[in-house]
């Protein structure tokens, strides 16, 4: 994930999404705080997130659905102005200690069609 600010790159950060719904702040070295709630469904995963300005002011708050799948292309999603969320995602072994590091599972070993 990365938040943008317009042009700006807040922060950066990987997320894990598992079964257990679980939540994680993402602090942008300004003070922007984005607090993301998450879990894993398929065909996509519900992620909530509130995120409040350098004052610690809340500036909003953005629930969605992302699709589990593997990605090649960051894809985009206007936050409240003036907020912008970037993101990746990688169908990974959340039990692989590695797994922000780990290549993504293909599509054919996740449905066990190898």
């Amino acid at each position: 994930m990365a938040f943008f600010d317009g042009d700006t790159l807040l922060t950066r950060a990987n997320v894990l999404v598992h079964s257990i719904e679980d939540q994680c702040t993402v602090l942008a070295e300004r003070g922007d705080r984005f607090e993301i709630t998450r879990q894993f469904e398929e065909p996509a995963s519900r992620l909530f997130i509130e995120y409040f300005d350098r004052d610690g002011n809340p500036a909003g708050r953005s629930a969605m659905r992302m699709g589990v799948h593997n990605s090649d292309d960051w894809e985009a999603i206007e936050l409240g102005a003036p907020y912008q969320l970037c993101f990746k995602t990688a169908i990974v072994d959340c039990e692989n200690p590695d797994w922000a590091t780990q290549e993504p599972i293909t599509d054919d070993d996740v449905t066990g069609t190898q």
